[in-house]
């Protein structure tokens, strides 16, 4: 089947014409650009936004066929307005072809977040999404995704998996608003967003807290003279707690290094075994004795000789 540009193209030939092409505007992140292109033809002028220069290009060659067949020139279908397909959509699905690319650019709210609060505070089933189709050449894929919720689905195509799974989502979410709107009419996109933002934020949270330690690689020459006060710190806690228990002495020379000790105890045939771990460190500091207290007075040897200017040598 032939290209809207193809068929354009043919057309101006007859006519002793060419159509010129022009790509006018880029809007939008880098992987979710919008291109604007501009077709020329007979004296008239059509602008159309798609997510590539290529489907921008042919989505202005099918309006400027269009705007020809209105002022009366011979367009073949489906090109012109009485040739143009139509789709029949069954009450629980629906479909977004390629054209759903000429709609302009995604709207910036997230219709994936707001259709997942909308379940959760009415006690809907959750949404379940599905890659179903992935067509086109390398440089030009298209995916279809299919958002589905009981027995409602809905269809969309794009040319990322992201942008097909928000036009899905968007479709049943408007739906269900629509046919629930009676219900759901104190339900406020804006602080459902927000709600969906923090839980995304508290989820990033946890993320980065489970994350194991590591050494900072990006420290600066400046940023250096913040070890020289740790260090004295440290040492001014060694001094003052001379006097208290080798836990609480331990606690608080820790606590100046920004550090933090853990316990474990280890069963074993000769009896248990008391384990500290002194944690962020690289490497790992681990020492062990046969009961809480001899086991802290061991870190605080070991952070004594550690420490000092002229380690003592080692008992």
């Amino acid at each position: 089947m032939k290209t809207a540009v193809t068929v354009l193209q043919e057309m101006m030939i007859k006519m002793n014409k060419v159509p010129e092409y022009e790509c006018i505007a880029q809007a939008g992140p880098q992987h979710q650009a919008m291109f604007e292109y501009r077709c020329k033809a007979n004296g008239v002028t059509v602008t159309a936004i798609a997510r590539s220069k290529k489907e921008a290009k042919q989505e202005a060659a099918r309006i400027m066929l269009l705007q020809l067949d209105k002022c009366g020139l011979p367009v073949p279908p489906p090109f012109c307005h009485g040739g143009a397909p139509s789709q029949t959509l069954g009450p629980s699905t629906s479909t977004s072809s390629d054209q759903a690319s000429s709609i302009g650019p995604l709207s910036s709210r997230s219709y994936v977040a707001l259709l997942n609060e909308l379940c959760e505070e009415y006690h809907l089933p959750a949404v379940e999404y599905e890659l179903t189709a992935d067509t086109g050449p390398p440089h030009a894929r298209h995916f279809t995704i299919s958002a589905r919720m009981g027995m409602y689905e809905r269809h969309a195509t794009s040319t990322t998996k992201k942008a097909a799974r928000q036009l899905a989502a968007e479709q049943l979410y408007t739906y269900l608003k629509g046919n629930l709107s009676r219900v759901t009419k104190d339900f406020v996109e804006d602080d459902a967003l927000v709600r969906a933002h923090e839980k995304a934020m508290d989820r990033y949270v946890e993320a980065r807290e489970d994350l194991a330690w590591r050494p900072n690689l990006g420290q600066k020459i400046a940023d250096y003279h913040l070890d020289s006060e740790k260090h004295a710190r440290a040492l001014e806690a060694l001094e003052a707690c001379r006097e208290l228990e080798a836990e609480r002495a331990l606690a608080a020379v820790v606590g100046a290094l920004g550090l933090s000790v853990e316990c474990y105890e280890l069963g074993g045939d000769r009896g248990p075994l008391s384990v500290l771990c002194l944690t962020p460190t690289a490497p790992a500091v681990t020492l062990a004795a046969r009961d809480p207290s001899t086991a802290a007075a061991t870190a605080l040897r070991y952070l004594r000789r550690s420490l000092a200017a002229d380690p003592e040598p080692p008992l």
